[in-house]
């Protein structure tokens, strides 16, 4: 909650004190991995989708947070049950889907009117979990990812084109502290600025 609180009044700081303001959807190819014992560190195919605001300050510097709606395709690993005998399911499907509401704030530079770079934190909260691998219809997915965004997009008038690497920062293993799963994604999409 501090954190939530903490990012709004940045975020009304940095809107009270912008010179330009942009904002338009957003989609992208998501290329997911999970890294951790018991998962498959392989990525797969899955989407994002949303919106974007971008709060300029000057002609080379904005902020851009964006809210997306993120799906994140992983696979258990052939060997999970080594490391979770006693809470995991010997039957449990190989599929592991999640859907995250992700808010990333970015800090943007634009060297000019056709290259930007961008970087910054990312918080996630899981809303969708489609899994089977534990016990008595226990979950084994954290509520909550932090992450960090870091990536560069070529500007066509008010269209974007983007390539961005998102590497999670806290353990969302939420099955026991032995072993940590963290995730990171490769991300290539189009965002389209509608003012």
């Amino acid at each position: 909650m501090k954190y939530t609180l903490v990012c709004a009044a940045l975020l009304l700081t940095f809107v009270s004190n912008a010179q330009s303001f942009h904002f338009g959807p957003k989609l992208d190819l998501n290329y997911s991995a999970l890294k951790g014992d018991g998962v498959k560190n392989k990525y797969s195919a899955g989407f994002q989708a949303g919106a974007f605001a971008e709060l300029g300050f000057n002609k080379h510097w904005s902020i851009q947070p964006e809210l997306l709606y993120t799906w994140n395709p992983y696979k258990k690993a052939d060997d999970f049950m080594t490391y979770y005998n006693n809470s995991g399911r010997s039957a449990a499907g190989a599929d592991i889907n999640l859907a995250y509401i992700s808010v990333p704030v970015l800090a943007r530079y634009n060297f000019n009117k056709y290259l930007s770079v961008m970087a910054g934190p990312q918080f996630g909260y899981l809303v969708y979990e489609d899994e089977d691998l534990l016990k008595e219809g226990r979950k084994a997915f954290e509520k909550t990812e932090v992450s960090a965004n870091a990536g560069v997009q070529v500007n066509l008038d008010k269209v974007g084109f983007y390539a961005r690497y998102n590497k999670g920062l806290t353990d969302i293993n939420a099955v026991d502290d032995r072993y940590e799963w963290k995730s990171s994604h490769v991300q290539v999409g189009v965002a389209v600025r509608i003012m």
